[in-house]
């Protein structure tokens, strides 16, 4: 018998499975709810049971929904991650990812403001990945300021250290949940999952860089991005 030398390898494998075992009869509960309500309608929709019946329907197939949504956020959490690394300039990659979120923001009436290092900070990234665990921390950001305020990201570089940091003036963190943010399926926020911000350390983590946060109740939260810089040798393609 082959020992699996990899316990999170052993641990992504049995999650494919599991998901794909738990996916099928999700799929079928959506197909049968669906033509389910598609049968009641036929019926007449004034009727009280009838209309009970389908406030019920629409109920199952939204948990169904939400079901699936937190199985997927499982398994993109667990899968091994084979970086795709290249050598990037940071500052380029969180303009992109910027550059992207923007209409969002703008539709929650969140204001960004940026403060990019003058310097190129070249650093050997997976930039999807390194975008998606970012792209958590606006998301996070977003939704600590539900009547809309600022969001503030800044980069310079700290010794041999690219780092950047992203502010918001939200509802701050309290101090008792702090130091738990970044743990999996921890979460203060009605209906979270609490993946968001442990994928995000673990993205960055799989870079060899840190992430830290500090939080004010009621002023907003910073989160600090570290990553290596990385010196090109002479015959390599700049990105």
């Amino acid at each position: 018998m082959k020992v699996q030398e990899n316990p999170l390898e052993e641990l992504s494998q049995l999650t494919g499975g599991l998901a794909h075992e738990i996916r099928n009869p999700l799929s079928t509960l959506r197909v049968n709810l669906k033509l389910l309500a598609e049968d009641l309608r036929e019926l007449d929709v004034e009727n009280d049971t009838v209309r009970r019946s389908l406030l019920r329907i629409d109920a199952m197939h939204n948990e169904v929904r939400r079901l699936s949504n937190i199985l997927d956020d499982f398994v993109r959490f667990v899968a091994m991650h084979q970086l795709a690394l290249a050598t990037h300039d940071l500052n380029k990659v969180v303009a992109q990812l910027i550059e992207f979120f923007e209409p969002q923001a703008a539709n929650a009436k969140v204001r960004i403001m940026t403060h990019f290092c003058s310097d190129p900070l070249k650093c050997r990234l997976d930039a999807n990945l390194v975008k998606q665990a970012f792209l958590n921390l606006f998301l996070n950001a977003q939704q600590a300021m539900p009547n809309g305020g600022d969001l503030m990201v800044r980069t310079c570089r700290a010794g041999n250290q690219a780092r950047a940091d992203i502010s918001d003036t939200g509802i701050g963190i309290d101090e008792a949940n702090l130091g738990r943010i970044f743990d999996a399926y921890f979460s203060t926020k009605k209906g979270g999952v609490g993946l968001g911000l442990a994928m995000s350390r673990r993205i960055i983590r799989e870079h060899a860089g840190d992430i830290r946060a500090e939080s004010q109740p009621g002023k907003g939260s910073n989160f600090s991005i570290t990553l290596p810089l990385y010196e090109p040798s002479s015959g390599e393609v700049r990105a």
